[in-house]
């Protein structure tokens, strides 16, 4: 039942800190100022409080209290075309809300606050006649960062910081388990898949939903910023590596096939039997059955990552801003998963490769109350090829942002921003291995074409007194 593990595998990999970081299902948009600017905030920050999660550092830039809470709005599409037959296949995603809310206080040269976020809360559903849908269907990721960070300002041109992160992760993966790809019932000898005894491919005769919850985990964010010259700031952010572990349980609910099977089949059975009828008769779902609800669980480490960015003062009201984040996603090559049966247990092979990502923003004073913003930022893909499913269909991506900000009197300022995401098109599976096939997976086994964009919408309103 290789299906069930491939499953949990994928929901403890979207659900860790860290582990989509700059990819696929991160939200990197958690203060809408600087998602204006294409999420170029570790060397400058806005006049909001998201400093605590772009760069703790940057808390010494503002006295007194900053309150920001906001709101971004993930509106995702996509699909797969299938090579075979060139059918199309859309994703089925509702809009997404992704909150955020930071609180910091400064005085002197310290400060200090505290951040609550939701870097992954996105999710995948596809139709139920999508051939992917043994891989999953309708996938849901719920994660919680609580944040609590200090800066300190050491001189006038250098300021360091540091927070960690709790990390509260619960994730739902739906999925249909293909009884073509199971072991024949003996008398067959092992190895002997039921697709080899006339069973089609693709025979869906069960449901499994994975919920895994109770993640926990704390990650170290330490920041640094400079300002060798009143013109140019410097950033440099780093989020260390960190162990997730995970608790799923797993559910099993049977699904009828609608095959009838013909006289002189390979089960030993009337023709016109419902192959229903023989799939109950093992007693897969029953207490001891293979496919009884159980529990299991996996740890996974994920990745470090460096973020170094730059600001310059053009003017006194335009200022430029780049940023490079590296990913070391060259960690994430293998899970092991256990289950309560032990003949579920699998090592998922990912082979994550490292990446790197640009961001270039500007932030222009129009008038003393409005501020205009815009940029881009392009990133690489982390799943090599053999690796793009269903489950996280991303790849290369180029975003296009703008925005603006409203200061209202003052104490209250209003940051709108609108953001587009542009994914290349990448080639992928909608499979897993079967019993026989090499591992780990290739190429061999991607038989269409992935496609994805998105578009974002932010508000955040920070008050300061």
């Amino acid at each position: 039942m290789r299906r069930a593990t491939l499953c949990l595998a994928a929901a403890t990999a979207l659900a860790a800190p860290g582990a989509l970081a700059a990819q696929g299902f991160q939200v990197n948009e958690h203060g809408t100022c600087v998602m204006a600017r294409a999420g170029t905030g570790v060397a400058s920050p806005c006049e909001d409080a998201s400093a605590i999660y772009y760069n703790p550092a940057g808390m010494t830039a503002l006295d007194g209290w900053t309150i920001s809470a906001g709101v971004t709005v993930i509106a995702a599409s996509g699909n797969f075309q299938a090579d075979l037959t060139g059918a199309t296949n859309d994703l089925a995603n509702d809009p997404i809300p992704v909150p955020h809310l930071f609180a910091m206080y400064g005085k002197d040269k310290w400060s200090a606050g505290l951040g609550v976020f939701v870097p992954y809360g996105l999710g995948t559903k596809w139709p139920l006649d999508f051939e992917g849908r043994f891989l999953g269907y309708d996938n849901d990721l719920r994660s919680i960062y609580v944040q609590p960070s200090a800066a300190y300002q050491v001189t006038e041109w250098l300021s360091l910081g540091a927070g960690f992160d709790i990390v509260i992760g619960s994730v739902e993966i739906n999925q249909r388990l293909d009884f073509s790809a199971q072991q024949a019932p003996a008398p067959a000898p092992a190895g002997v898949t039921v697709g080899q005894l006339g069973i089609p491919f693709h025979t869906q005769f069960a449901n499994t939903q994975i919920e895994a919850k109770g993640a926990k985990s704390i990650a170290g964010n330490f920041g640094l910023q400079l300002t060798p010259v009143p013109q140019l700031n410097i950033g440099v952010r780093y989020l260390t590596r960190t162990t997730l572990n995970y608790e799923g349980h797993a559910t099993f609910d049977s699904v009828s096939t609608g095959v009838i099977l013909p006289g002189g089949n390979a089960f030993g059975v009337p023709g016109g039997t419902p192959l229903d009828a023989v799939i109950s008769s093992l007693g897969l779902f029953d207490e001891g059955g293979l496919l009884e609800d159980q529990g299991g669980g996996t740890s996974i480490t994920m990745p470090d990552q460096l973020t170094v960015g730059v600001a310059f003062d053009v003017t006194p009201t335009l200022k430029l801003l780049g940023e490079w984040q590296w990913v070391h996603w060259s960690l994430f090559q293998t899970i092991e998963l256990e289950f309560d049966n032990p003949l579920l247990n699998q090592t998922l092979h990912e082979s994550y490769e490292n990446t790197n990502g640009f961001r270039f923003g500007f932030d222009w004073l129009a008038t003393g109350k409005v501020n205009l913003r815009g940029g881009y930022l392009h990133h690489q893909g982390a799943a090599p090829d053999q690796t793009v499913t269903p489950l996280l269909p991303e790849g290369s991506r180029n975003e296009f942002t703008g925005g603006v900000g409203f200061r209202l009197g003052e104490h209250w300022i209003v940051d709108l921003a609108y953001q587009y995401i542009r994914q290349d098109d990448r080639r992928g599976r909608v499979r897993d291995t079967s019993p026989g096939d090499a591992l780990p997976p290739t190429t061999d086994l991607n038989s269409g074409l992935y496609t994805f964009s998105a578009h974002l919408f932010g508000a955040t309103i920070t008050a300061r007194f």
